[in-house]
């Protein structure tokens, strides 16, 4: 292509196909190839056709549904309540992130952004009203922030394509042209026969260049999440933990009534934790635990306990479940002075939970969590912390605790970790209590905690903005992670 280039320097596209030789794919790869080294320059002309859709369409004929939420509400406080329908839900979603309204308490209130706009609308609603009668003021729109926003919404889309009109050798490949002409007699390797025959005497050899461009070798490395549980473990067996593991499906008997969680629980409704059909129910074996459960529950919360809500068949919210089966069958052995078991036991696991959650920079519906108990006589907070402080620390993970409310543990606490200057809940710990396991804690005590581990990724790679972004599907961004 540029000994095509070199006498007539500008040729069109057509000629410079006719004069190279090639075929369009193969010239489009060398034009690509050799404009990214400026070796050749080219003008191109672009075609492009706009879509609007039916939604589109449909806002262009009254308007963008945040704008119809401000003239709903008038500049008065409207109670959240009212706003029930669909477009008032996604009026309200754009209206906040533009800053037209605000929340207070549970009331919608405009800001002075949002009387602006209710007054004299909005570019992208101007646009969009442009576009639908003249589908070619597209030109002058591009790259603008209205066109962005009805791209990004959804509410146009643009199918475009370049053609390369002409193409123009650069002064820079004129001289790539001549020095490749000069190395073509020059010999490049060596072979057996050329030794043999002595060929190679008298002629120049190419210059071998140790910076030319070789092909990426990536090392093979374990993905950021495994690290970091592989992490926990290590922390965990060092202070002399032994891992344990449970099943992912459980009955809410496990993951909930066990645990002290009152039926009418709201971390039961369906917009927190994944119902299963199919099995719709699980059964609870051990019917003298079941009847124990049923006392507590009905003497704590005074409602009727129902065994069917207890059987329904669920996706584990957090791994307490594991842990609670075996604080039972720990707190049953030790009970009953069984051979080989000396307390304190210290048992931990990590595996993935499943919530109900909307999907943002440190919430995710499926994701790990790490659980641990120790159980013995006369355990208190303070061996709680320190554990927990060890724990971490030997991640180089600052943390902190600060009081709250669990329904199964008594003192319970929540626990934090630093991340840029600010603080993010990892999770709950605490003491569990009486209604649990079934012994005073004169006699046996039992602490107890559940943290999230993503997490903790946040915290010690800086490059990570978000728990979501450890869990898509490049492979390059996995490749670039360091080891």
């Amino acid at each position: 292509m540029l000994s095509a280039l070199k006498e007539k320097k500008r040729m069109s596209f057509a000629e410079l196909l006719e004069a190279s030789g090639l075929g369009r794919d193969e010239a489009l790869w060398g034009i690509s190839n050799l404009e990214a080294q400026k070796l050749i320059e080219t003008k191109s002309e672009g075609e492009y056709e706009l879509k609007i859709s039916k939604e589109g369409e449909d806002y262009a004929r009254t308007s963008l549904p945040e704008l119809s939420l401000l003239k709903k509400i008038k500049g008065r406080a409207v109670p959240l309540k009212e706003l029930t329908g669909r477009e008032d839900q996604i009026g309200l979603m754009w209206a906040k992130k533009k800053g037209f309204v605000e929340v207070s308490g549970q009331q919608l209130v405009i800001t002075e952004a949002g009387r602006k706009a209710e007054k004299s609308g909005t570019e992208a609603d101007s646009a969009l009203r442009t576009l639908s009668n003249d589908k070619g003021a597209y030109a002058k729109l591009a790259g603008s922030e209205a066109a962005k926003e009805l791209e990004q919404r959804k509410l146009i889309s643009i199918k475009g394509r370049k053609e390369i009109r002409e193409v123009e050798i650069t002064q820079r490949g004129v001289l790539a042209l001549a020095r490749e002409r000069q190395t073509e007699e020059m010999i490049g390797s060596l072979d057996r026969s050329m030794i043999a025959n002595r060929s190679w005497a008298g002629k120049k050899f190419k210059p071998y260049d140790p910076t030319t461009p070789v092909e990426s070798a990536y090392a093979s490395s374990r993905h950021k999440i495994r690290n970091i549980i592989n992490e926990i473990r290590s922390a965990y067996v060092g202070l002399g933990f032994s891992e344990i593991s449970g099943p992912v499906v459980e009955p809410a008997f496990w993951v909930f009534d066990y645990l002290f969680v009152p039926q009418d629980h709201p971390a039961r409704d369906v917009q927190d934790t994944f119902f299963l059909s199919r099995p719709g129910e699980l059964p609870v074996h051990d019917k003298s635990l079941e009847g124990r459960i049923r006392k507590e529950h009905e003497k704590a919360w005074h409602g009727e306990w129902s065994a069917e809500l207890a059987r329904r068949a669920i996706l584990r919210t957090h791994t307490t479940s594991v842990t609670g089966r075996n604080i039972y069958t720990m707190v049953k052995a030790l009970a009953e002075k069984r051979r080989g078991l000396n307390p304190p036991i210290k048992l931990f696991t990590v595996g993935r939970v499943f919530r109900n959650e909307n999907l943002d920079y440190k919430h995710l519906a499926d994701f790990y969590m790490t659980d641990g108990i120790v159980i013995g006589n006369n355990l208190t907070l303070a061996n709680l912390f320190d554990v927990l402080l060890r724990v971490y620390g030997s991640m180089g993970v600052k943390i902190r605790f600060k009081p709250a409310y669990f329904p199964f543990v008594e003192p319970g606490v929540e626990v934090h970790v630093q991340q840029n200057g600010e603080w993010l809940e990892l999770g709950g710990a605490g003491i569990i209590r009486r209604e649990v396991t079934g012994v005073s804690r004169k006699s046996i005590s039992v602490l107890a905690w559940g943290l999230g581990v993503e997490r903790i990724a946040l915290v010690k790679d800086s490059s990570i903005d978000s728990i979501v972004s450890m869990y898509n599907s490049s492979a390059g961004w996995l490749r670039e992670r360091r080891v």
